[in-house]
């Protein structure tokens, strides 16, 4: 018999559940191009490189900016200003986005800030 709090692994061995990782809360096709992005062009990445990536991909700037907000909220990346000073993102800005559904042009304009991954 297995030790309480443990789970069945696909070799059928028994590990403790804290030893998995959860699914990641956002998109991981966006965040890994955002990574691959920035670690190309070593810079921190500008809404007006987001709205080129989501014209270029077909990919909706809302799915880009969502992505970036949870790995913002969850310390994965960091958004700062022009002088580097981390701008605070929390869920309850995530869902102001979103409040009068998709996203426009003068919605992005709320978000003249730098993304770029944490250190």
């Amino acid at each position: 018999m297995f030790a309480a709090g443990s789970i069945i692994d696909n070799d059928c061995e028994p590990r403790a559940m804290h030893d998995i990782k959860p699914d990641p809360l956002w998109d991981e096709g966006i965040s890994l191009f955002l990574e691959g992005e920035f670690a190309r062009r070593q810079e921190p990445l500008t809404m007006q490189d987001l709205q080129g990536f989501a014209a270029e991909h077909a990919v909706r700037i809302g799915d880009i900016l969502e992505t970036l907000f949870l790995m913002a909220i969850y310390g994965a990346w960091t958004y700062t200003d022009e002088d580097g000073r981390e701008l605070p993102l929390d869920e309850d800005a995530l869902d102001a986005l979103y409040t009068r559904g998709r996203l426009n042009s003068e919605d992005l304009k709320a978000f003249p800030g730098l993304w770029q991954p944490a250190a």
